[in-house]
């Protein structure tokens, strides 16, 4: 994709399968549709639900968490401690990771976020153990996100979590925000107990909040740049509503997998060459899991409808997968993603092991995995494999703002051509009404 504004080049994208793609005209009328609901500095006003890929375009937004951050925060600020499970979560863990790295924590800079998702005693007592030298309550934050303000895990975690800190620091209320619905139980509680509060948008559903204050506040609190995150998603979301056929990436990568899912790919395999970005893939897994898996279609049929999203990291998981994916089933259509990084420290031709890599001396990481990435590419293309191959520019704030537009909107042509709605989940409700009940009778 070209950016606007003269920027340079920020993707490019090549398919390499050979199925037969055409062009729908039912994505024509949506994206005539959706194009006034998603141009202009429109402020806090949602109306549609689509309109959630136009939070980027928000000022409030980015506003309101400037405001926030200015009251929490300080200069002692050490760890801000992220609770939320699933969209609450995902976005905000993809971008971090993405840009920090896999030793984070054992890295001096600060402020770190430190996510607390799935229920664990271990964990608990791990994140007590990291904020043991903690002196002072004004070194920590807690952000609580939830939408509905009920999740199981998110509540369960922060009472744990709150009630260790409280026996330190007696004041630990007013180092706690909020994110979640306006009106929800958890905004009248923060409104009782004082805790700052952030609002998600209504009609915005959870995996597709990261550009809200969801993603927005404990990202700019890391020092991640908001602004360009905001940028590189504002550019992308004009490619992706786009009519010019050409220049609409999302609606051609749509039309792609459609066409792969129709000829009997029932899995997307979403194969990063990075390993910084799994958290990122595990972000997309959720959002094409709940948004296209489902029972029944608008018109109210049984379809049992999706495709299986599952994440890979070059080259790891060629040591694992490779085998199935190159030899079995050609069941799924794959992804391979790979940003451009730095060159590293090379290889000398004098090393201890140089007469067992020989070809590798003078070379350094980027280059021997740009090496295993195009052999890749090459065996995909031999085994006559569905596959789209993405470069993306080295990762920063606004490849990462692109990208996640970019997918979002992907998703929402998908659903479109499949006939299902991308914004509900009445299926996950299910185990969620039991586990109440089971934890209500014991």
């Amino acid at each position: 994709m070209d950016t606007s504004n003269g920027m340079t080049k920020a993707f490019s994208f090549t398919a390499h399968h050979t199925l037969p793609v055409r062009s729908h005209p039912v994505l024509d009328a949506y994206i005539s549709e959706l194009i006034p609901r998603l141009s202009g500095n429109v402020h806090s006003d949602y109306h549609l639900h689509e309109e959630a890929l136009r939070l980027p375009l928000d000022p409030d937004i980015l506003a309101q968490v400037k405001k926030m951050a200015k009251h929490f925060a300080t200069s002692r600020l050490k760890y801000v401690i992220v609770i939320g499970i699933g969209g609450s979560n995902l976005g905000t863990k993809a971008v971090y990771d993405a840009l920090n790295g896999s030793y984070d924590l054992a890295l001096p800079r600060l402020p770190k976020l430190l996510f607390i998702d799935t229920l664990s005693g271990n964990t608990i007592a791990e994140l007590n153990d990291i904020l043991a030298p903690v002196e002072h309550a004004q070194d920590m934050l807690i952000n609580l996100i939830s939408k509905s303000g009920t999740t199981v895990e998110s509540i369960a975690n922060f009472e744990l979590i709150y009630q260790m800190l409280e026996k330190r620091f007696p004041n630990i209320a007013s180092r706690v925000v909020c994110t979640t619905d306006r009106g929800s139980a958890l905004w009248e509680i923060g409104e009782q107990r004082g805790f700052g509060l952030l609002q998600i948008p209504a009609i915005v559903g959870g995996r597709y909040s990261v550009f809200s204050a969801v993603g927005v506040f404990p990202l700019f609190l890391a020092g991640v740049g908001m602004e360009e995150f905001q940028k590189g998603a504002s550019h992308m979301l004009q490619s992706a509503f786009s009519e010019d056929r050409e220049k609409n990436f999302a609606r051609n990568s749509a039309e792609e997998l459609f066409a792969a899912m129709n000829e009997g790919c029932s899995m997307l395999n979403i194969f990063h060459f990075n390993p910084e970005l799994e958290s990122l893939g595990k972000w997309e897994r959720q959002l094409i899991a709940e948004s296209l898996g489902k029972e029944k279609d608008l018109d109210g049929r049984v379809v049992h409808a999706g495709i299986t999203p599952i994440v890979s990291i070059g080259s790891t998981d060629l040591h694992s997968m490779a085998q199935l994916y190159l030899g079995g089933p050609k069941d799924k259509f794959t992804m391979l993603i790979r940003a451009e990084e730095k060159t590293g420290e090379r290889i000398t031709a004098k090393g201890i092991l140089s007469p067992l890599g020989v070809e590798m001396a003078g070379k350094g990481p980027s280059e021997i995995m740009e090496a295993i990435y195009g052999g890749v590419l090459a065996t995909y293309k031999e085994h006559g494999l569905p596959s789209l191959e993405v470069r993306l520019p080295p990762v920063s704030p606004y490849v990462l703002g692109a990208y996640m537009e970019w997918r979002m909107a992907v998703v929402l042509y998908l659903a479109k051509l499949m006939n299902v709605d991308p914004f509900d989940q009445p299926n996950v409700e299910d185990y969620k009404k039991v586990t109440r009940a089971i934890l209500t009778k014991n």
